[in-house]
């Protein structure tokens, strides 16, 4: 599968995947305000991207377990980049082995703790995606918030949609749109 030659959609679909702030009907948002990541320009660092990359176009493909070697090696090359424990989450998620993926939302987590970049704000959308997945809308809720403050727009969302009196207002607008009477 050449990613070149894919719809519009399809790409959308794929970017929705692979970043956590994409949705796929905002394609175009570029609502998102992040501080790029403070990586160094390393050798180590460029392998590791290099690498990722690589990981990321296997994954697209739909070649999975090749995908996760590239992203494995990807971290072996440069342990401290926390954009490589990101793209190997969110192939985790994928791939269903949601504690792997956790656990290298941690790390991300850990590895930008007190920075204000790209890379924390994905780990924690990611983790707010997992959060809701478990059904821990408190815990989803405060990793939105946070990378909300980062300037995702995805975590802007969903701290809406978490918001419990912005879900009562959505249930009465669907019901008045549709002429029903309003049950509170």
């Amino acid at each position: 599968m050449d990613v070149e030659n894919l719809s519009e959609r399809d790409r959308a679909v794929l970017r929705s995947i692979f970043d956590p702030t994409a949705t796929i009907g905002d394609v175009t948002d570029d609502g998102d305000k992040f501080v790029e990541d403070d990586e160094e320009n390393t050798p180590a660092n460029e392998e590791s991207r290099s690498l990722c990359l690589q990981g990321v176009k296997l994954a697209e493909a739909g070649k999975l377990e090749e995908a996760l070697v590239h992203l494995n090696r990807g971290i072996e090359v440069a342990p401290d980049r926390a954009s490589g424990y990101n793209d190997r989450a969110q192939l985790l998620r994928l791939m269903q082995k949601d504690d792997e993926a956790i656990s290298d939302i941690a790390r991300a987590l850990q590895l930008t703790d007190g920075k204000r970049t790209r890379s924390r704000a994905l780990a924690l959308c990611q983790r707010g995606v997992m959060m809701r997945k478990k059904g821990a809308d408190d815990q989803a809720r405060a990793a939105f918030a946070e990378a909300a403050k980062l300037g995702s727009s995805f975590a802007r969302k969903q701290v809406v949609e978490l918001n419990p009196y912005a879900a009562l207002c959505n249930q009465m607008l669907s019901q008045v749109m549709k002429g029903e009477d309003i049950k509170l």
